[in-house]
This record gives structure tokens, sequence and C-alpha cells, in this order.
């Protein structure tokens, strides 16, 4: 029945894309022209052209004649810098046998090199996500038509030929690591594609596209998501990542104003990513967008969300490629949103660069604690017996530490016990309401009619508000964070956790199991009416025999009739509100389960990352009783050596220089990292 409809909207769509394309390659024609009659002094014609020159074709997968995307870039000088510092740092561990320094170094340098910025593309279906991909990177890479969508991820990241990928996940039980398998270009719409993997048939985790594009270059890795229908959908296993990924773009439609959904979901998503920024794409068709781009700020501020918003529009910026048009890709957006990314880009290079010099400062301190101690007792021999008392202090006080009664591990344990609580009563709370919405509305109608679409409506209703709850624990946990950071007092204490994740698979595992027999109902009403009729009829033939009074038999039949309606309408109500308990009974049983399924998975989470906060402060807590413990082996060892050893005093001060030409180095870039850290984004503020 709904067939007709939708197949008229999905022509309109292709015949206003395709006039769409039309108008716009008339103007780049036109702008081609007049470029042209400028240039040789010809009069411009004082009427059009008779025909329309053709669309202009989508550029193939390979790199166009001139790319405006930013430059690649060579590794900055500051992250060499760093790098060498690093190298320093861990030779210098190395020579003091400080294994445990040397693998955190090692470690650290890693975030260097592994330099994957990756950006979810996230929003609801057809709002032109895989069109902004590809018109971002230049090339066709992911699926777009009016009639596909897209089934699994598809990360496009730089590679220096086009290449594919397809990465399966391992069967139930096997634990198995997935599989991944090389394929061509051509095949990423049968995998990536709804139309050529319907409902993800076969089981993939995501589709991989390598490409050579400057933007890629710089190690941004760009995730063309499947629509999250509703954003509270089957369709969020990008969501579960945002916490992991260093920015997001979420898309939404310039021919509508945001809805409520969209609005909780940026709310959520704003706690999860650090940076979040919404393209308003599809411009080119509608003119009054910055009318709506003005109502969603206004719909975000009322909500408290302030992130910025970028108008884009694929098409032009397509045409505007591959005509070399730049007017004509100034109006498109495209290079105000490639230096918003460029500037994230740089964000992550920063943050990375004060991560590792961090790491560098700590081992110094720990490695500077054990020469001072040495050079010390070398200098005063007469105070050993003090030194070594001061070092051992200091070594009991970080033994102190590693009780399960220390201050931090107090603060650890309370905020997750606090997290563990207010998050299994936010989540009742918010489960409740809904609850009381849909209960509702099965009041205000027969739930038999639209039991699909309302069923569908509660399930995105309820993974909404798990996204919600999952950034409050989000938040509280990084609060707990910096709490015990502070009492460790620790710079390099702050540590987060690594794997955890949305309840995306919980959520697709409920189901809502109610069955409405409307066929039924005819069998239920039938019996009761013929009574009722049968039942009026008798009465009034019996009642005109015994009074001896002539009344009609259409008289009879006529009171029959009224019974008979009565008792329908008396069935039919019966049957409705049977129907409304059967609704109500499983709404309520669905929602227990989503209590019971979603609040477990909470508490799972809760359990993880307090083992794994524990489990990293504890090794930091190790390497300070190292440290206290070296040093003061390193005082006692030096009286000993200083009385048959008269050029260990020497040596001593040597090492004291070089680690404090490798402490300059990290003073010296971590000042430079200050002076050129990115400006924030003026526009998130608004």
């Amino acid at each position: 029945m709904s067939a007709g409809p939708a197949a008229g909207a999905t022509d309109d769509r292709a015949r206003a894309a395709a006039a769409e394309r039309e108008r716009v390659a008339q103007r780049a024609a036109a702008r081609r022209e007049a470029a042209q009659q400028q240039a040789t002094g010809t009069p411009a014609p004082a009427t059009p052209p008779a025909a329309a020159p053709k669309p202009a074709p989508k550029p193939a997968a390979k790199a166009p004649a001139k790319s405006t995307a930013p430059a690649n870039k060579a590794p900055s000088a500051a992250a060499k810098h760093a790098s060498d510092t690093v190298d320093m740092a861990i030779k210098a561990a190395t020579a003091y046998e400080r294994e445990d320094l040397v693998r955190r170094l090692r470690t650290a340098k890693k975030l260097l090199t592994d330099n994957a910025i990756r950006i979810p593309v996230v929003g609801e279906f057809k709002q032109g996500k895989s069109s902004l991909v590809n018109a971002l990177v230049e090339a066709d890479v992911c699926p777009v038509d009016d009639d596909i969508a897209t089934a699994v991820p598809t990360e496009v990241r730089h590679a220096a030929a086009l290449s594919a990928s397809a990465h399966f996940e391992a069967l139930p039980g096997s634990q198995g690591a997935g599989w991944t398998e090389t394929i061509t270009p051509a095949e990423v719409a049968a995998y990536a594609s709804e139309s050529g993997n319907p409902g993800n048939t076969r089981r993939l985790v995501s589709v991989s596209v390598g490409i050579d594009r400057p933007l890629l270059a710089g190690g941004i890795v760009l995730v063309d998501t499947p629509g999250v229908g509703g954003l509270g959908g089957a369709h969020q296993s990008a969501v579960a990542d945002l916490p992991r990924s260093h920015a997001c773009l979420f898309v939404s439609d310039a021919s509508r104003e945001l809805t409520d959904a969209e609005v909780r979901f940026l709310h959520a998503v704003v706690e999860l990513c650090p940076t979040v920024i919404m393209v308003l794409t599809k411009t080119d068709l509608t003119p009054h967008w910055p009318r709506i781009l003005e109502r969603n700020q206004a719909h975000l501020h009322r909500a408290g969300v302030r992130i910025e918003i970028h108008g884009f529009s694929s098409e032009l910026s397509r045409v505007a490629s591959a005509e070399g048009d730049q007017e004509l890709r100034a109006e498109s957006g495209a290079p105000e949103l490639l230096t918003r990314l460029e500037r994230v880009r740089e964000e992550a290079a920063h943050i990375a660069l004060r991560s590792v010099m961090i790491q560098v400062s700590s081992a110094l301190g720990q490695l500077e604690s054990a020469a001072r101690a040495r050079r010390d007792a070398l200098v005063h021999p007469a105070r050993h017996e003090a030194l070594v008392a001061e070092l051992a202090a200091a070594k009991e006080r970080a033994e102190g530490l590693r009780d399960r009664g220390a201050k931090w591990q107090m603060v650890l344990n309370d905020g997750f016990a606090d997290i563990s609580a207010d998050s299994e009563f936010d989540l009742r709370t918010r489960a409740r309401a809904v609850q009381k919405e849909a209960e509702d509305a099965i009041e205000a109608g027969d739930p038999a009619k639209n039991w699909e679409e309302f069923s569908d409506w509660l399930r995105r209703r309820l993974a909404a508000e798990a996204m919600e709850n999952y950034a409050l624990f989000v938040r509280r946990a990084k609060d707990v964070a910096i709490a015990v950071e502070q009492h460790l007092d620790m710079a390099e204490s702050r540590i987060t956790a690594r794997s955890v994740s949305a309840p995306v698979d919980v959520m697709a595992r409920l189901a809502l199991d109610v069955q409405f027999a409307p066929s039924g109902l005819r069998q239920v009403v039938k019996m009761p009416i013929l009574q009722k009729a049968f039942g009026g009829i008798v009465m009034l033939t019996m009642i005109s025999n015994m009074a001896g009074l002539g009344i009609p038999m259409a008289a009879g039949l006529v009171l029959g009739g009224v019974l008979g309606a009565a008792g329908i309408k008396e069935e039919r109500k019966k049957a409705l509100e049977k129907r409304r308990t059967e609704a109500r009974t499983g709404v309520r049983k669905y929602v227990d389960e989503f209590i019971n399924q979603v609040g477990k998975d909470s508490r799972d989470a809760t359990r993880h990352v307090q083992r794994e906060l524990r489990s990293a402060w504890s090794e930091r807590v190790s390497e300070l009783q190292r440290a206290a413990a070296a040093a003061m082996t390193a005082a006692q060892a030096a009286v000993t050596a200083g009385k048959t050893d008269t050029g260990a005093r020497e040596r001593i001060e040597k090492d004291l220089e070089s680690l404090r030409l490798v402490r300059a180095r990290v003073d010296d870039l971590s000042e430079h990292l200050r002076r050129t850290a990115p400006s924030p984004a003026a526009s998130r503020a608004s």
C-alpha cells in the first residue's frame, strides 16, 4: 500500500537532484565562458546558449589534476624533536636499569607514529553522509544513490594506491579475532550497502578504503557510518566508538530543522567526543538553509549543547572540483570545513606531543632523583645516614600508596560505587518515564492499528535514553579519574579507560514480543451478537403472547438489532481493552528486560573501568616505589664507591648534565606547544 508514495518520493528526489546537477553545470559553464571572454576581450552574448551543457561527470577515484585540500605534510619539527627526546630518555632509563620506564617511554613514543585521527560521520538515514565523505576526498569511494543506504561503517584512510578491504567478525563462541579480506574498490558497494549486504548478512565489522589524498595523508580517517534511524536504532556501531574518536561530524539535511531525537543524541555525543561538528548538507537544494541553521542553533542552545555548524553542498563541491571552479567551491562550504578538519588534526598532534612530554618528564623526575641521591652522598658523605633516612621515608610513603587503605584507593572505590548507584537510578528513572509515555499512548488509541510503528518508536526511545545514561557514566568516570589524580599528585596519572563501549549489542538483543490477531475480532464478537439479538426477539415475542398483545414480528427484529448493536459495542470495547492490556504487559516486560540487560552492561562497564584504572595507577605507584628504592641504593653504593673510585663524582655530574639537557628539551618543546596551541573554534560557543 505504501510502495506507491515511497516510489513517488524517490522519483521526486531523483528529479530534483538531476535538475540541480544541470543547474550547477550551467552555472559552471557560464563562469568558464565569461572567464574566456574576459581573457580574449570578446563581449558576452545577449542571449543564453540554446542548449544547456551536460552535467559534469562524477570524478573517478583518482587524484584530480589540482587538489584544493591541505597539502601532504612531512613529520613536523616538533614531532622530530619529541622523538629524539624520547630516545634520549630511553637511553638514560636503560643506563639506570629502569626497564619499567623504558617500556612506558616506548609506549609513549608510539603516540608520535600511530597518528590515526578517527572522525566518524554520523546522522539519520539519507542525510548525505556518504556524499559528504566523497566530496571531502574528491572521489566516489562510498556508494551513493537514492535507493542505496550504508549497511556497515566504511573507513576511508590514506594509502599510496587505491585499495579496499572487508573486515568480518568471527562466529560467536569461536573466540577468533575475525577476518580481513582484500576486495576491489568496485566491490565496496556490494559489501557496504544495504542493497548488496541487506541486514549485514555477511557479518561485516567494517569496510576500509585506502586512497591517496592530501587530507588523509596527515592521519585523518573518515568513517562513513550507517544511518542510525531515529538515532536509537540498531545501527549504532559508530556511536560505541565515539569516546575513542578525535572528532565527530554530525550530518543533518538542510531542508528541515533538528528533531527532538537528534537534539537528545547530540546532547549525549558532546559528552563522549571531544569535538563535535555539525554539517548542514544539501544547501544547494535549500535556498533558505541559513534560516534553518539559525533555528538549529536555537534548538541546541536551549538543550545546553554548544557545537559549531557548517553549511555544505556535496554536489557543488563535486562540480567545483571537476571544473576547477574556485568560486563555486567557496559557495559549497568545502574550504571552511576542510580548514576545520585540518585544525582537528593539529589539535590531535598537539595532544599527542603534550602526552609524550608528560611521560618523559615523569620518567626524568625518577631518574634525576636517583642521580641526585648519588651525587649528594658523594659530595656530603657526613650526611650519608640522614640522606638514607630521607630516602627510606620516601620509599615508605610510596609503599603506603599501595595499601588498600590509601587515600587514592578509597577515592577510586567510593567514586565508582557512587557511579554504579547513580547510573542504575538514572537508567531506571529514564526507562520508567518512557514506559509511562508508552502506556499513555496505548491508552489513547488501538495498539493493534500501529503496533509496528509504536514498537519502533519504543526501541529508539529507549536506545536514546541508554545513550544518555552511557554519557553520564563516561562523564562521572572522568571526574573520578581527576579526583584520584589530585590525591596522587602526579601529572602523568591522568589515565582514562581504553575499551568501554556503549550498550549497542545489548539493545540489539532485546525484542518486544506482542502479537495481535485483528482477524479474530469477528469470531469474538459474532456469538455475543447472536445471543443478544436472539434474546431480544424471544423476550418480545413471549411478552406479547403472555399479554395478548399483537406486536408484529418486525418490532422484535428491531429490538434484537438494537440489543445486537449494543452487544457489538460492548464486545469491541472488551476486545480493545484486552489488546491494550496485552500491549501494556508487553511494554512492561520489554522495559524490565531493558533495565536488567542495560543495567548489567553498565555495572560490568563500571567494574571494568575501575579495574583498569586501578591497575594503571598501581603501576605508577610501583614506579614510585622502584624510584625511591633505586635512589636509596644509589646513595649507599655511592658512599662505598667514593672511597675507592675517584672518578665517581665526575661521572655522576656528567649523568646529571645529560639529564638536564633532556629536561631542557622537554621544557623547550612544552613552551613551543603552549605558544602554538590551536585556538578553539570561535563558532563552538555560538
